[in-house]
């Protein structure tokens, strides 16, 4: 009979021991479960705003690539000296943001165009226009459209180093707005 109790004892000991254990190893799954949806979410969250960023430096980078093939394009123009000296100094400017845009791309693995994307009807009806004015507008149109995706960069980031850059690039394409008036004023003047 003690056999018997001690054997009742231990199987009780057992079930006991073998509940506990499984509503232990239950909640541990529960708080893992919880545990790895949180950090599935903000990876996921990380994910979407490195895509936001890369993507908002490409279309940057589509802009500052043909304002730089708009400037050659006026360049190769039969226009005033002053005018050619404003648009070789709006270029320049271009090539500065778009060594930044790059060094900025490659440290954070991102590929950005190396082209223009200006469309070749684009360039043939700019040719085919007479005086610069069109040249301009869409000159003005494209920085302008480099600044809002850099704007939108520069508020979507936590990324010093992407603020840094769209603060940068941001005075500086406010200068060639600037020069870009500058020079439909002088054409302007000119006529």
């Amino acid at each position: 009979m003690k056999s018997n109790t001690y054997i009742q004892k231990i199987t009780g000991l057992a079930i006991v021991t073998f509940i506990v254990m499984n509503f232990n190893s239950c909640e541990y799954f529960v708080r893992s479960d919880k545990a790895e949806t949180i950090r599935t979410a903000e990876s996921n969250e990380a994910i979407s705003i490195q895509k936001n960023e890369a993507k908002l430096l490409v279309m940057a980078s589509k802009n500052n690539l043909d304002v730089i093939k708009l400037c050659t394009i006026i360049e190769d123009e039969k226009v005033d000296e002053n005018v050619k000296n404003l648009v070789e100094e709006i270029k320049n400017e271009q090539l500065t943001i778009l060594a930044k845009y790059n060094e900025l791309a490659s440290e954070n693995v991102i590929s950005i165009p190396r082209y223009s994307t200006l469309k070749y009807e684009e360039i043939m009806t700019l040719k085919d226009s007479e005086g610069l004015e069109d040249h301009l507008k869409l000159l003005s149109t494209k920085i302008y459209n480099q600044q809002n995706f850099l704007d939108k960069l520069s508020d979507t980031t936590d990324n010093s180093e992407f603020k840094e850059m769209a603060q940068f690039a941001n005075n500086t394409l406010k200068k060639s707005l600037n020069k870009t008036e500058k020079t439909l004023e002088i054409l302007n003047t000119n006529s």
